[in-house]
């Protein structure tokens, strides 16, 4: 673990949370490797090509041009004073005009797993993206059987909206969803 030299966007109590850019390809790349299995059965199949350093490359050259038309947002978080990535969030799809909302994805190292660190960050980037951009809705889908990420959405306040069949292609396969969103009181 050494000193990040990334730019912090805005800080937790024991993360800081940095907008998505290219200097993160190497630590990126290795949160990926170090996650794979774990992340595999909550995630669209991946291929070998996916983990490679160019590949990493070019979505975070992509995700920065959504980040500049105002279409998405993707955060990292480190540890105070570390450049190792132990996370990231997702802000996709953006809607404004009348709905004024977006999508949220985000995963978390093992490591750091049920030490509050995600709830910490998720409930900072929703502040932070709600000034930022004005959005009124944010929603976020997970399976059925991803008791975990149930229990932390609706500790930051999400609601269970409802069921979604068949809904996305996770390792391989159309899997139901259970629909939640955030609505900011105005």
């Amino acid at each position: 673990m050494h000193k990040s030299n990334y730019i912090t966007s805005f800080s937790t109590k024991q993360m800081d949370v940095h907008y998505f850019n290219e200097e993160m390809a190497n630590a990126f790349q290795k949160y990926l490797v170090n996650n794979k299995d774990r992340l595999a059965p909550f995630e669209p199949l991946r291929t070998y090509e996916y983990y490679e350093l160019n590949e990493v490359k070019k979505r975070i050259r992509a995700t920065v041009n959504l980040q500049e038309k105002n279409k998405g947002v993707s955060l990292v978080f480190t540890p105070k004073n570390s450049s190792d990535i132990v996370g990231n969030i997702n802000f996709t799809n953006f809607v404004f005009g009348v709905f004024q909302a977006c999508h949220l994805g985000f995963s978390i190292d093992t490591s750091f797993e049920g030490k509050g660190v995600m709830r910490e960050v998720l409930t900072e980037s929703l502040k932070h993206i709600r000034n930022k951009y004005q959005l009124h809705r944010v929603m976020a889908n997970h399976l059925p059987t991803n008791d975990r990420c149930a229990h932390l959405l609706q500790r930051i306040g999400f609601i269970k909206e409802g069921y979604a069949k068949s809904y996305l292609k996770i390792n391989g396969v159309w899997q139901d969803h259970v629909l939640n969103s955030f609505v900011f009181e105005d």
